[in-house]
């Protein structure tokens, strides 16, 4: 699932969600979507974890109260996971040391034979900060880019409190709830990074920092950005994308970017990035 969603429905066992609400951890929109994100994915084979703060059974007794999803749950399909397994406490996340603790999960669900994870939590208290905020975008990205090949599907809660940085997360998922962000980063099954959306003037900061949170993976020898999805793209977020590619570590290049915007960077004059095609632009 790629794009604007109205719902947390119909997610199959690879999707990765971002959903923002408004009213507390007890409200009736959370419990709603997460009822229904669980249901889901009960019906679809996979074991369900949910992450959350305090202790194991003290988050088990407030999902029972906050979900019902009748006789599909069972003890072992449910699992509760607390925020101290998988997070440091008020500090910022180590995205590859979390990022190894989601697969050992998504292994273990198939290891007692799930046909995946599905897997949601609350993160806002662990963004507040600035510091947060960075690494949990880089953590983000590499569910992201996970996802796409796993059978991991995660529902990432925001709350609306958090302001403008809520759209710092939205834009790292492949499935966002509508007119939340004008652009999205998402994860192609080859190992892409898929470009979806506009990305002018209005959005040309979080555009920076969106590719400040991606990093090739250490057997990455090139990275290549798909813009098959894009709708528009001005010469700023270009000019960006070109100086992000002088910095990364591995070649960057680009494949199925639109006619207009390829006219756009010829005119630039771009000289660190290529195209998958033609070997320049």
């Amino acid at each position: 699932m790629i794009g604007p969603v109205e719902s947390p429905r119909g997610f199959g066992v690879q999707d990765h969600l971002c959903w923002v609400h408004g009213d507390g951890l007890d409200g009736l929109d959370h419990r709603a979507q997460l009822t229904e994100f669980f249901i889901e994915g009960l019906e679809r084979g996979l074991q369900v974890a949910y992450l959350g703060a305090g202790n194991v059974e003290e988050l088990r007794e407030y999902l029972d109260r906050l979900i019902d999803v009748g006789p599909l749950l069972t003890r072992e399909a449910l699992r509760i996971i607390s925020f101290d397994e998988i997070f440091r406490a008020g500090k910022p996340v180590d995205p590859a040391e979390v990022m190894k603790k989601y697969a050992a999960a998504t292994q273990e669900a198939l290891g007692g034979g799930y046909q995946g994870l599905r897997i949601s939590a609350d993160v806002t208290d662990l963004v507040r900060a600035p510091e947060q905020q960075d690494a949990f975008a880089r953590f983000e990205f590499l569910l992201e880019r996970y996802s796409a090949q796993h059978p991991l599907s995660a529902l990432c809660e925001y709350r609306l409190e958090l302001g403008d940085a809520v759209t710092q997360f939205a834009c790292m998922h492949a499935a966002v709830p509508a007119g939340l962000t004008p652009f999205q980063v998402f994860a192609c099954d080859d190992g892409a990074v898929g470009l979806l959306g506009e990305f002018d003037a209005s959005c040309q900061a979080a555009f920076k920092r969106a590719l400040q949170s991606i990093q090739p993976a250490p057997d990455d020898s090139k990275l290549i950005f798909d813009m098959s999805a894009v709708r528009f793209m001005d010469h700023r977020a270009l000019l960006a994308l070109d100086s992000y590619a002088q910095k990364c570590p591995v070649p960057v290049v680009v494949r199925s970017m639109p006619r207009v915007v390829r006219r756009v960077a010829r005119l630039l004059g771009l000289e660190h990035l290529a195209s998958v095609r033609t070997g320049g632009l």
